[in-house]
């Protein structure tokens, strides 16, 4: 298993996999990346910014993500408060896994391996996830996640974690 940096070479399976995960998540009852976002223009400027990484398995992509050290505007204002006020921090958007190896632990991995990442750079670990993405609220605080508040993103109400580094 290999995290690595997204390569253009890699964004029609990154766009396969996060098609499916649209699906799963409208299948699901979960309104979260149901009205165009993401797209294939937000994995092609993740990688030309160098944030979009993935999980590689034998050769096969098998999870995504974009790691982001430069902030997230909409963090800014949260109904609630982070665990710090400092902006040192990463965040991770657009994560996914390909369907077929769901529940095996990819996306654990892949959010371990930004974690070891940001050590030493960031202080904390930020994410969000839809209110109503059950699958993900379950994850983060497994993983040492603080639920935090909520924050407004687009008209959007999405649920705040962070998880302090040091």
């Amino acid at each position: 298993m290999r995290f690595r940096k997204a390569t253009i070479h890699d964004s029609e399976v990154i766009w396969r996999m996060m098609q499916t995960a649209i699906r799963r998540l409208g299948e699901a009852g979960v309104d979260q990346w149901q009205h165009g976002y993401p797209n294939p223009a937000c994995i092609a400027q993740d990688i030309a910014d160098g944030v979009g990484y993935v999980i590689e398995e034998h050769d096969r992509v098998v999870c995504y993500g974009a790691v982001i050290f430069t902030g997230e505007p909409a963090y800014r204002q949260i109904d609630g408060a982070w665990l710090t006020t400092e902006e040192r921090y990463v965040v991770v958007h657009r994560m996914c896994v390909d369907e077929r190896v769901l529940r095996l632990g990819y996306g654990i991995r892949f959010m371990e391996e930004v974690e070891a990442l940001a050590r030493g750079q960031a202080i904390s670990f930020r994410c969000d996830t839809h209110a109503d993405n059950r699958v993900m609220q379950q994850l983060l605080p497994k993983l040492g996640f603080t639920r935090c508040g909520v924050i407004c993103f687009e008209s959007r109400y999405l649920v705040a974690f962070e998880k302090l580094l040091a």
